[in-house]
């Protein structure tokens, strides 16, 4: 699944997508949908480094080269949000300290190929995050089911508007077709955005769940119904932004009126089961 996003954005998902490294050692993954999940290889650190970052900078950045993974200027909030993929408002029993303090991270990975860091899938760089939150901050966590204020998104009552998505068949010479490009059948769809568009190809509900959890900053369950693929183009106002931004604009309908008005669904306030991260243990880590 391919997706691009504001930086504003961004700098919340970047981490999984900058992460490329693995080893023999195997850890268990806790994710939102359900609790621990089979173990999954992680990284063997020959060497990590934390040091608080006080320069009051908004840019974050994270980077791979080689062997070496570079965190700049991140929360502890945030490795726990990317290593576990569950929002921020989903983790529990942080002290103040983690979600306020700043750091640089290094790590040294070993025994791993460029083409090994290259081929990991999300699963694996999860566990490669647990690690070292594991090895640098001794975090210990367990997930639970509370009931919680959600959103649910059923289908408006004038219709789904959504364009249900047939795969083209192979073309001969397809390579030289640009259009085509905009599915690939080894990813099944792909969303791409920018700033306040969305454009979906072949896309299952999930990415469009996680999007929409995203944007409104709450749990969203899918009561839609709706199974197969599809195609859409959302644009909405940026209500997080403010006016000398250059990305907010009052023509423009909140998200909440444009999924019903261009996609013919709707967001309805509910309470239901959420799954939460409880951090059980977390310590200060000693600077090196």
């Amino acid at each position: 699944m391919r997706f691009r996003l504001h930086p504003e954005t961004m700098r919340m998902t970047f981490l999984l997508l900058a992460l490329g490294a693995a080893g023999s050692a195997t850890a268990t993954a806790q994710t939102a949908a359900g609790g621990p999940a089979a173990a999954v290889a992680s990284p063997d650190f020959d060497v990590s480094t934390v040091k608080t970052n006080n320069t009051g900078s908004g840019s974050i950045r994270i980077s791979v080269h080689d062997d070496m993974l570079r965190a700049d200027n991140v929360v502890v909030k945030m490795l726990l949000e990317q290593g576990f993929d569950i929002r921020q408002d989903q983790i529990l029993g942080l002290p103040h300290w983690a979600e306020v303090n700043h750091y640089d991270i290094t790590a040294k990975v070993v025994d791993m190929t460029p083409e090994q860091r290259k081929g990991l899938n999300k699963a694996e760089r999860m566990a490669m995050m647990q690690k070292l939150l594991v090895e640098r901050f001794g975090v210990k966590t367990h997930v639970e089911t509370r009931i919680l204020p959600r959103l649910d998104l059923v289908i408006a009552k004038d219709g789904m508007k959504l364009e249900e998505f047939k795969a083209p068949p192979p073309v001969e010479g397809g390579a030289d077709k640009p259009e085509l490009e905009k599915f690939d059948p080894k990813r099944g769809g792909s969303m791409t955005g920018s700033n306040n568009e969305l454009t979906g190809t072949g896309v299952e509900m999930a990415p469009l769940i996680n999007f929409l959890s995203n944007q409104t900053h709450m749990p969203v369950a899918d009561k839609t119904g709706l199974k197969g693929k599809y195609s859409f183009h959302l644009k909405w106002q940026r209500e997080d932004e403010g006016a000398q931004s250059g990305l907010h604009d009052d023509s423009l309908p909140t998200i909440y009126s444009a999924i019903t008005e261009q996609l013919g669904l709707k967001l309805e306030s509910a309470k239901g089961p959420v799954q939460v991260l409880v951090v059980d243990h977390i310590d200060l880590p000693e600077e090196n």
